[in-house]
C-alpha cells in the first residue's frame, strides 16, 4: 500500500516537472497544424563580431536590456536562440517560416545556423541604428534542419542607450505582414507624420512672422519646430552620420532638445504677451554652458548626465506650464485656456514617455506617445489662427466704419474749405481784374486823354467838329483795346517790330511835332526772338506810359525810342529824352508815380524787368524781356 502511494506521488512529480519544462518553452503557431518552439534564449559578452563565445552564456528573457545585469557594459553581445519546429503526424510544413525581430540596439547581425542573414552597415563606430527599424527574414523550409535550429544575433551597443535585443516572433508570411505594418506604424510612420506636420506648421508660422514682424511669437514657434525636427530625426535615421560616434549623436540630439525647450518656452511666453529679458538671456547663456558640458561628458557618465539634463529641461517646461495656467486663471483669455488644454495633453504624453524611458525594463518595450502631440498642436494652431483672424476681421470692420465716418467728416470739411477757397479766389480775381483795368485805363485811355488835352491846350484856334470827332474816335479805340486786352493772349503777334510800333508812333509823332519835340524811332526789321501777344501788349503799355510822361512832365526837345536784341534770350526797349529828369529811386522805391509802378508790375508779370536812370538833361527808361532757351532756339531755327 505504501509503495503504491509512492508510485503515484512520483508520477505526479514527473508530470509537474514536464509541464513546467513545457511551460518555459515559447510556442509560436505557424498554421493550424505546425508550430515553432523556442527552446532557450541566452546571451554572452564578446569581443568578436565574427565568432560567438564558447562559454559565458546566460539565460535571458526577451526583450532584454543588458545594463540590468551587466552594469555600464559597452560593447558586443551575442544572443543565441535555440528553436525547433514540428507538425502533427499526418501534416507537413508546406510554407516558409518568418523570423521577425522588433529591434536591436544599436547595430548588429543575424545568423541562421551560422549562415549570415543580415548585418548592419556599420558594426563599429560610427554604429548603425536598428532600434527604430523592425526587421524580418523569410526562412524557407529547405534551409531549415528537421530538428533543432539556431539563430545567433550579434549586438553592439552602449549601456546609456539601453542596448539589448527586442522581442522576436515566428510566424507565417501573411500574419507577419500585418504585424510588421503595425510595428512600422509605431516606430516610423508616426514620427514621419510628426515631422511633416511640424515642418508644415513651422513654415506656416515662419511666413506669418515674415509678414508680421511685430508678433515674434510666430518666429519663436517656427524656430522651435525646426529644432523639434532635428530632435526627432534620431527616430527616423538608421545611421549615425554625420556624427563621428554614437555618443556624439546622442549629445547633439540632447542639445537640440535643450534648445527646443528654450525656444518653445519663449514662444509660450510671447504668446501670453510676457517678456523676461534678463531671465531669458540668463537661461540661454546657462544652456550654452550645459551643452558644452554635455559634449565633454565621458562615456561612463553619459547615462546619468544625459538623463539628468533631459529631466531638468522637461521640468523647465513644466514650470512654464504652471505659470501660464496661473495667467489663464488671472486674465481669463480664451486663447490661454486653449493653450493650457493643449499643453496638458502634451504634458500627459510626455510624462508617460519619461516614466517609460526612466525604467530600463520597460524602455525596451517603449512606444513613445510624443508623436501624437503634433496633431494636437496642429488643431491648437488652427483654432488660435482662426480666433485671431476673426478678431482681426472685426478690428478691420470697425476700422472701416470709423474710417468711413472720418472720410465723411473730412469730405464735408473739404467741401466747406473748397467753397471758401473758391469764394476767395473769385474775390481775388475780381480784385486783380480791377487792378488790371485801372492800370489799362491809366496807361491806355489816360495817355490818350492827356494827349487830347495837350492838343486842345496847344491849339490856338478853335477846333472844328471834325477834329473833336477824331479825338473821340481815338479815345473810343483805346477803350476798345482795353476791353479786348483780356483776349489779347490768343491774338496774332505783329509780323515785325516796325509793324508793332506803327500805331503808337503814328499817334505820338503827330502830337510831338505840334509840341516841337523831335523824335527818333529805331526798330529792327525782323523779330530775332518773337514775343507772345501778352508781352507785345505789355511793351506797348510801357511805351505809351513812357511817352505820355515825356509829353506831360519832361519838357524835353528830343526823344529816342529803340528796340534791340541784346543776347540770344533778351529783348530791350529803350525810351530816352533830354528833359528835366526825376528821382528814379524815389519813383520806384517809394511809389511816387502810379504810371511807373504800373509799368514795373506789368513787366514782372511777363518775366521782364524795368530799369530807370534819370538826371537833369538825360532820362533813360529800359524795359527788358527775358526768354527761355527753348524759345530762343526755336526762333533761331525758324
Amino acid at each position: 500500500m505504501m509503495r503504491s502511494w509512492l508510485k503515484y506521488a512520483f508520477g505526479i512529480c514527473l508530470l509537474i516537472c514536464a509541464w513546467q519544462s513545457y511551460a518555459q518553452q515559447i510556442v509560436y503557431p505557424i498554421n493550424q497544424h505546425c508550430n515553432v518552439h523556442v527552446l532557450s534564449i541566452s546571451s554572452a559578452k564578446t569581443a568578436s563580431q565574427n565568432k560567438s563565445p564558447e562559454t559565458g552564456w546566460e539565460n535571458v528573457k526577451l526583450p532584454d536590456v543588458w545594463d540590468i545585469r551587466w552594469k555600464n557594459y559597452n560593447g558586443g553581445v551575442w544572443y543565441k536562440i535555440d528553436w525547433e519546429w514540428f507538425c502533427e503526424r499526418e501534416h507537413s510544413l508546406n510554407q516558409p517560416i518568418v523570423f521577425a525581430l522588433d529591434y536591436l540596439n544599436s547595430a548588429g547581425a543575424v545568423y541562421l545556423n551560422k549562415d549570415l542573414l543580415w548585418a548592419s552597415q556599420h558594426l563599429q563606430e560610427p554604429l548603425s541604428k536598428s532600434w527604430n527599424m523592425p526587421r524580418y527574414w523569410i526562412l524557407p523550409v529547405s534551409g531549415l534542419k528537421p530538428g533543432k535550429n539556431q539563430i545567433l544575433v550579434y549586438v553592439n551597443g552602449y549601456a546609456f542607450q539601453n542596448a539589448g535585443l527586442g522581442k522576436i516572433t515566428f510566424n507565417n508570411v501573411h500574419e507577419n505582414i500585418k504585424h510588421h505594418q503595425k510595428s512600422l506604424w509605431k516606430k516610423r510612420t508616426l514620427f514621419e507624420i510628426n515631422a511633416i506636420l511640424s515642418a508644415t506648421l513651422g513654415i506656416l508660422c515662419l511666413v506669418i512672422w515674415l509678414f508680421i514682424r511685430r508678433d515674434n511669437s510666430f518666429g519663436w514657434f517656427a524656430l522651435s519646430c525646426l529644432l523639434w525636427l532635428l530632435f526627432i530625426s534620431q527616430f527616423l535615421t538608421t545611421e549615425t552620420y554625420p556624427y563621428p560616434t554614437t555618443l556624439a549623436a546622442a549629445q547633439a540630439n540632447l542639445s537640440f532638445f535643450i534648445l527646443y525647450i528654450l525656444c518653445f518656452s519663449v514662444y509660450l511666453l510671447r504668446f501670453a504677451d510676457r517678456r523676461f529679458p534678463v531671465l531669458e538671456e540668463s537661461l540661454f547663456v546657462f544652456s550654452i554652458a550645459v551643452i558644452v558640458g554635455i559634449f565633454f561628458t565621458p562615456l561612463d557618465y553619459a547615462k546619468i548626465v544625459l538623463g539628468t539634463v533631459f529631466l531638468s529641461y522637461a521640468s523647465l517646461l513644466v514650470v512654464v506650464y504652471f505659470y501660464l495656467a496661473y495667467l489663464s486663471y488671472k486674465t481669463q483669455k480664451t486663447e490661454l485656456y486653449l493653450l493650457i488644454f493643449c499643453l496638458t495633453l502634451i504634458g500627459l504624453f510626455a510624462c508617460v514617455d519619461v516614466v517609460r524611458l526612466g525604467n530600463a525594463e520597460t524602455a525596451s518595450l517603449y512606444q513613445p506617445l510624443s508623436p501624437y502631440t503634433s496633431p494636437v498642436i496642429t488643431l491648437f494652431i488652427a483654432l488660435i489662427l482662426g480666433m485671431r483672424l476673426k478678431r482681426n476681421i472685426q478690428k478691420i470692420e470697425k476700422f472701416n466704419q470709423d474710417l468711413e465716418f472720418r472720410v465723411f467728416e473730412v469730405s464735408e470739411d473739404l467741401k466747406r474749405s473748397m467753397s471758401e477757397k473758391h469764394y476767395l479766389e473769385l474775390e481775388n480775381v475780381r480784385l486783380q481784374e480791377r487792378i488790371h483795368l485801372s492800370h489799362d485805363l491809366h496807361d491806355g485811355l489816360g495817355a490818350s486823354l492827356v494827349r487830347s488835352m495837350i492838343l486842345v491846350d496847344q491849339n490856338e484856334d478853335e477846333m472844328s467838329n471834325q477834329q473833336f470827332l477824331s479825338m473821340l474816335k481815338l479815345l473810343r479805340d483805346d477803350l476798345r483795346q482795353i476791353i479786348d486786352s483780356g483776349s489779347s493772349i490768343g491774338s496774332k503777334v505783329p509780323e515785325n517790330p516796325k509793324v508793332w510800333v506803327a500805331p503808337v508812333r503814328h499817334r505820338f509823332s503827330q502830337l510831338m511835332d505840334e509840341m516841337d519835340i523831335h523824335s527818333r524811332w529805331d526798330f529792327p526789321n525782323e523779330w530775332l526772338i518773337e514775343p507772345n501777344a501778352l508781352q507785345c501788349l505789355t511793351l506797348m503799355r510801357v511805351l505809351e506810359e513812357s511817352l505820355t510822361n515825356v509829353i506831360k512832365h519832361s519838357q524835353a526837345k528830343n526823344v529816342a525810342v529803340s528796340m534791340q536784341f541784346m543776347q540770344p534770350n533778351q529783348l530791350l526797349l529803350k525810351i530816352q529824352d533830354d528833359g528835366v529828369g526825376f528821382e528814379a529811386n524815389s519813383v520806384l522805391e517809394q511809389g511816387m508815380s502810379i504810371g511807373m509802378r504800373s509799368m514795373k508790375m506789368r513787366l514782372e508779370r511777363v518775366g521782364g524787368q524795368l530799369k530807370l536812370s534819370s538826371t537833369p538833361g538825360y532820362t533813360l527808361i529800359q524795359a527788358i524781356l527775358y526768354f527761355d532757351e527753348a524759345n530762343s532756339k526755336m526762333n533761331e531755327s525758324s
